[in-house]
Order: C-alpha cells, then sequence, then structure tokens
C-alpha cells in the first residue's frame, strides 16, 4: 500500500510531510534535525515520537534499508496509528448521538432509581465498559415511565446501530418492500393493490405490465365507480412517511393531478384503503387505520413475540403516526387491552379513548389468528432475526400484514414496560456474544496492525522492518492470543517467533511471509496448526 494512501485522514503530517523530509537527517541509525530550521521547525510532537519509533525498529544499521524507506515508514506507521485511533474513537460514535437524540426528543420524566436500582443497572452494564459505556438514564426514563424496573433497558442507539451486527442479516431489500410483500407471503391477506410503480415501470394487480394511463384509470374506477378511498405509498418508507390519500370526496380532476404527478424514479404501491374491524377501531369521526406493532426475535431458527402493542390513531389523523401523538396500548397475550396507553413523545398517559371508552377490558377479534400468522411469516423469513410487523384486522375480521420492518424501534416496547430481547437474561447472553466475544478495536502501532479484544489481541498483519520477528506476548498490556491468516504475508522473513501465549493459528497465518522462513512455535502449538 503506498505511504499516500496510508496517510488518508492524517491531513497534519499529510501537509508538511514534505517540509519535514528536508529537516530529516539519519545519521548512525538515529533521525536528528539539520541546523537550519529558518524555513520550518519540527513539532515537539513530532520530536517527541522519534525515540519511540527507534525503539521499536531496533538498530537501525542492521536493517540494511536505506534513509528514505525508513523515513517513509516512520510517517506511514504514524498516519497507521492516528488513523486506527480515529476509527476506534468513531465506532460508537453513532450509538452515543442516537441516545442523545432520544432524550432531546422525548419528555424524559421526573423521579430517580432507588440506590440499589442504580447498583443492578451499573453491575449488568459493566462487563461490556470495554465496548460500550451505558448511561444509566436510558433505564431511569423506561422504569419511571412503564412503572416497570429493568436494569437491561437498552437504548435504541446501542440496539439499531451495533446489534444490527446480530439482528440485521438480510441482504435483499425485498423483504420490507411493499411490493414484494405478496410474492413472500401470497397466502397472507393484504389490502386490494390497484397498481405497483416498479422501476419507473406500472403493473396492475397481476404483475402484467401497464401503461401510466391505464394506471390512472384504473385508480379512478375505483374511487368513483366503485366508492373505495385509496393510499399511495412508497414501497420502501415505514412509518406513513410519504404517503397520500385519494379519496372519493376529492374531485376527480385534483386526484387525477396527483396521480399524474408521481416521481417515476421512486417505487409505489397504490391499494385500496382498509377499515378496521369495529373491535380495532378508535371512534366514530377518526378515520386512520389502527395496527397493532408486533416485534419478533428469532432465536435459534425459532421465533417468539417478545412484545405487542396497539398504535392507536386519534381524532384528526389520516396516518397513525406515532411521531404525531398516536396512542400506543400494550396488547396482552389473551388480545385483551392493558388499562392505559401511552403518548410517547409527550410522556402522557391516558386511560381512555377522548370519547370516554376505557381501554381496560377491550379485547381485540382474531388476535390469536393474528398471532398464528405472524409467526408463520416469521418462519418464513428466517434471514431476518428482528421484526417490526404491522398488522390489522378488516371490517370482514380478516388478519391483514400492512407493512414489515427489519428491526423497529426498541424505545416502544420498553416504554410500556416490555423488553425488546425478551428480558435481562436473552439480553445478556447478546451481548456477551456481540460486546465481548466479537467487539474489537482496529488497533496499530510502529510494527503491527491488530484487533484488541475486551481481554486479549489478535495480530493481524505485521508491518515492521525487521527480517528476525519476535511476536510480542503482550500489546496495550494484553495477551497476545491470536495470528490472522496472512499476517506476514509478502515480508520474506527469516524467522519468526510465536509466543506460548498465542493458542490460536489462523489457516496460512504464515502463508508468504518467506521462502525460507524459520516458524518457532510455542509447545502447545502442534505443526498441524499451521
Amino acid at each position: 500500500m503506498e505511504g499516500a494512501d496510508i496517510m488518508k485522514g492524517f491531513d497534519e503530517i499529510q501537509q508538511k510531510l514534505d517540509e519535514v523530509k528536508n529537516l530529516v537527517a539519519l545519521q548512525k541509525g538515529s533521525i536528528t534535525r539539520i541546523e537550519n530550521t529558518d524555513k520550518f521547525r519540527l513539532t515537539a510532537k513530532f520530536e517527541s515520537l522519534v525515540p519511540e519509533y527507534l525503539a521499536s525498529v531496533g538498530d537501525v544499521e542492521t536493517l540494511q534499508i536505506n534513509d528514505v524507506l525508513l523515513e517513509k515508514h516512520m510517517f506511514e506507521r504514524l498516519a497507521a496509528k492516528k488513523n486506527a485511533e480515529k476509527k476506534a474513537n468513531e465506532l460508537m460514535a453513532p450509538v452515543y448521538a442516537r441516545e442523545r437524540y432520544f432524550f432531546s426528543r422525548h419528555s424524559c420524566p421526573e423521579g430517580k432509581l432507588t440506590p440499589q436500582q442504580l447498583e443492578e443497572v451499573s453491575g449488568f452494564w459493566a462487563p461490556y465498559s470495554f465496548a460500550y459505556k451505558n448511561n444509566p438514564e436510558t433505564q431511569r426514563v423506561f422504569s419511571i415511565v412503564s412503572g416497570k424496573f429493568d436494569p437491561s433497558y437498552i437504548s435504541f442507539g446501542l440496539h439499531y446501530h451495533y446489534l444490527k451486527k446480530f439482528w440485521n442479516t438480510h441482504k435483499v431489500t425485498f423483504m420490507s418492500d411493499k411490493n414484494d410483500i405478496g410474492i413472500l407471503f401470497p397466502d397472507v391477506k393484504a389490502p386490494k393493490t390497484i397498481f405497483h410503480l416498479i422501476g419507473g415501470a406500472y403493473y396492475d394487480e397481476s404483475r402484467n405490465v401497464i401503461t401510466r394511463d391505464d394506471a390512472v384509470a384504473k385508480c379512478l374506477a375505483e374511487i368513483y365507480e366503485k366508492g373505495n378511498d385509496l393510499v399511495l405509498k412508497p414501497s420502501r418508507e415505514g412509518e406513513g412517511r410519504g404517503i397520500v390519500f385519494l379519496r372519493k370526496e376529492i374531485p376527480c380532476e385534483d386526484n387525477e393531478k396527483i396521480l399524474n404527478k408521481i416521481a417515476e424514479d421512486r417505487d409505489y404501491i397504490c391499494q385500496r384503503a382498509v377499515r378496521n374491524h369495529e373491535s380495532w377501531s378508535s371512534y366514530p369521526g377518526c378515520n386512520a387505520l389502527n395496527v397493532a406493532r408486533i416485534n419478533t426475535m428469532n432465536f435459534n431458527g425459532k421465533p417468539k413475540i417478545m412484545s405487542s402493542y396497539m398504535k392507536i390513531a386519534v381524532k384528526g389523523m389520516d396516518i397513525v403516526n406515532v411521531a404525531l401523538g398516536a396512542l400506543c396500548l400494550r396488547i396482552m397475550d389473551d388480545g385483551c387491552f392493558d388499562k392505559r396507553a401511552l403518548d410517547f413523545y409527550a410522556g402522557v398517559w391516558y386511560d381512555k379513548l377522548p370519547n370516554g371508552e376505557e381501554f381496560a377490558g377491550r379485547k381485540l377479534h382474531n388476535y390469536d389468528k393474528v398471532k398464528e400468522t405472524v409467526l408463520m411469516m416469521a418462519n418464513r423469513v428466517p434471514e431476518l432475526k428482528a421484526i417490526a410487523w404491522d398488522i390489522t384486522v378488516d371490517e370482514d375480521g380478516d388478519v391483514l400484514i400492512i407493512e414489515l420492518n427489519p428491526s423497529g424501534g426498541a424505545e416502544g416496547p420498553q416504554l410500556l414496560g416490555m423488553h425488546p430481547y425478551g428480558g435481562k437474561e436473552k439480553m445478556k447472553e447478546i451481548l456477551d456474544e456481540y460486546l465481548i466475544k466479537r467487539f474489537y478495536y482496529e488497533r496499530s502501532d510502529w510494527e503491527w496492525d491488530y484487533w484488541e479484544f475486551k481481554n486479549t489481541i489478535s495480530i493481524h498483519k505485521y508491518e515492521g522492518l525487521k527480517k528476525v520477528v519476535q511476536i510480542p506476548e503482550r500489546l496495550r498490556g494484553k495477551e497476545v492470543t491470536a495470528i490472522h491468516s496472512r499476517a506476514f504475508v509478502g515480508k520474506n522473513l527469516k524467522k519468526i517467533v510465536v509466543p506460548d501465549s498465542v493458542n490460536v493459528l489462523r489457516g496460512e497465518a504464515f502463508t508468504g511471509c518467506g521462502r525460507d522462513c524459520e516458524i518457532v512455535l510455542p509447545q502447545s502449538q502442534a505443526p498441524s496448526a499451521l
């Protein structure tokens, strides 16, 4: 790799490289300043690194390399160290940024956790502090709002930006594309489709190609001849974003203008608007469709329902949107409502609808069939370990799928007293795997590129100049326990000494290290490990 590529992102060194080269001389194996420094003087910071570098590379004269290569190597490794440090600092930055956003967006309640509860929170998250610094405000907010304490409540930042390594295993977008739900789940009822717009082309419900004029004509006939409202949705958006309604109360020319203004560089689906079964509806005068947000997790190939809550539209809403004040109400396993609903963003609880109807005791029609359908669909797409399903029951009593979202939020279930991963035991199991066993920082020093885990170091690449290499037993105070594949490739080494601390040699660990290179293994490593 060229030095300029390695120094990408390290602007200070890159900008001053030419000037510094004119001031550095190699004399008897040490780097010193030339006396004439009128034009530019080396910074104290750079000068302080020279002895550290020389101590690492050893006796310069025995390396038998020219001055230019030695100088180039120093700048390359300095840039590698800085870039690794920057990358490490950025690894969890999106997680903390999303946490700050949550606290700025939501109304945070008054109230404190008890000293015993704070101790539980601290004890639960302490093992993961190498990777992630938990803010106990997360557990305080969810515990106070929900009235149910749990030390393992998780921030949406950690859930979405990092633990997607656990649940975001799908590689294709069609799984959450509304245009493709009918392909994935042809045996599950969905709102009647009037047309699909995919890649600039129009298709009817049976996937036959039609013209734009055909699509417009079909919509207008559905509205004004059959008396049905329509809903036009971007196929890959969630949470009601970008939805437009085509209603029979609107003059025909206005609906026609909406249809003719569709941007064909974006995919859409146009469907017949659905009416809720009366047990799922809010109250007279509220036209929005209420849906159940059901979250599933797939553990070891068997999906389970982790949480279920109703998103209830309030008066004036066309779309049931939590961000706009829709209420959220926990659904119990038997399909009955909890006794109170929450406005997530305002942090206000309600025990009845605006028309005075109480939530307690109300039961959703066909909820057992809803659960059965959700688990059947989740089994069909095991690539998605975490799915947020929006499901409803229509006026005929049939279960309808509206959309699915990979993962979904962690805030909603926790504000209602449910855990998105099923509880602290399962949460601990996943955190152990992804914040202890698999989490690492990419590090670099003057000779080595390596991965730093919580308790160990794994060598990734030797980038030094020596021909006889002694792998260190420890780096950053931690044991070096593993050597990656092709860690010494292209170095043309004479000898590599592996310390006793190393107990894992990846396949082809020493491939390409040098034709006649001698490998000295610890006694614990059998030759077959190579």
